[in-house]
Formats: structure tokens, sequence, C-alpha cells
């Protein structure tokens, strides 16, 4: 009779646990850690009187000795095939209260929607080596390229600049 849980299967399942670590390891390796904040998922919400539209900023720093962030946007249900610009705007005073308007000049980049009014763009931003572990709130937003109306916004999140 075999019995289940017996050391050879619990040895033979932490062996396999411990070789998927090691080969998801290298797609995993400069990335993070989340404390402090080093990456965060920012969520674009519609502002009052705009589109239903919604999105996403995926703001990455690698942990590679660069001081670059990486940032992933996603925009969906916004007019079709028209030209946004990603904008960001911080403060030092790390309340959760995101009272910059120091809106990104130049901007972070530019997201274009399909004919869907779906888009997504691969931006980074490289910044000063004076910042490593410098605290801030931060804010996004997606203007229109054309009326610079507002369309989308985040809410308030910290982020840390780091190694």
């Amino acid at each position: 009779m075999r019995v289940i849980g017996s050391r050879r299967g619990v040895a033979g399942l932490a062996a396999t646990f411990s070789v998927l670590a090691l080969l998801a390891a290298p797609a995993l390796a400069g990335w993070g850690p989340a404390t402090p904040n080093f990456n965060l998922e920012a969520q674009l919400r519609p502002v009052a009187g705009g589109p239903d539209g919604f999105g996403l900023v995926k703001f990455r720093q690698p942990k590679d000795g660069e001081t670059i962030i990486y940032l992933d946007v996603w925009v969906r249900d916004l007019a079709p095939s028209r030209d946004y610009v990603v904008q960001r705007a911080v403060d030092t005073n790390v309340d959760g209260d995101c009272t910059g308007t120091n809106w990104s000049m130049p901007t972070l980049g530019e997201v274009a929607t399909d004919d869907t009014g779906t888009g997504r763009a691969s931006l980074t931003r490289p910044l000063p080596g004076a910042l490593l572990g410098v605290e801030f709130d931060i804010h996004f937003r997606v203007i229109d390229k054309v009326s610079s109306a507002v369309v989308l916004e985040s809410a308030c999140y910290q982020f840390t600049v780091g190694l």
C-alpha cells in the first residue's frame, strides 16, 4: 500500500518546486522589491465629464544600478484613432495626498489608440542619481494631444527611487 505524503513524495515535491523556482528566477531577476515602493501599478480612471475610459500605468524600476523608470501604459474605451499624452506630477510631502501640479513637461510620452479606442505604449524616464532613496507622492493623467483635455487620471501613489 502506498502512503500519500510519504517522505519520498514530500522530498520529490520539494525538489520539483526548487527547480521551478530556479527556472523562474532569471525572468524575475532585477525587479522588485515591493517595499519600499520601487514598482507600482497606477489605475487610470475617467475624469468628470470625460469619456468612460480606463487605463493602467505599470511604473517599474529594475534593480540594475541604473535610475531608469519603465512605464507600460495601457488605455481602453477612449476615442478611436487618436493621440494622447501621458503626464505625471509629484510632491515630496509624502502623505498620500497628491498636491503636486508640476505636470511633466516634456511629457512622459504618447499613447495612440486604434480603431477600437485601445492603445499601448512602452515609455522610459531616466532619473538623476541624486534622487536615490527619495520618496514622493505621484499621480498620473492622460490628456488629449489636440485639445489638451484631461481624459483619465490616477489616484495618489507613493514611490521611492532606489537601486
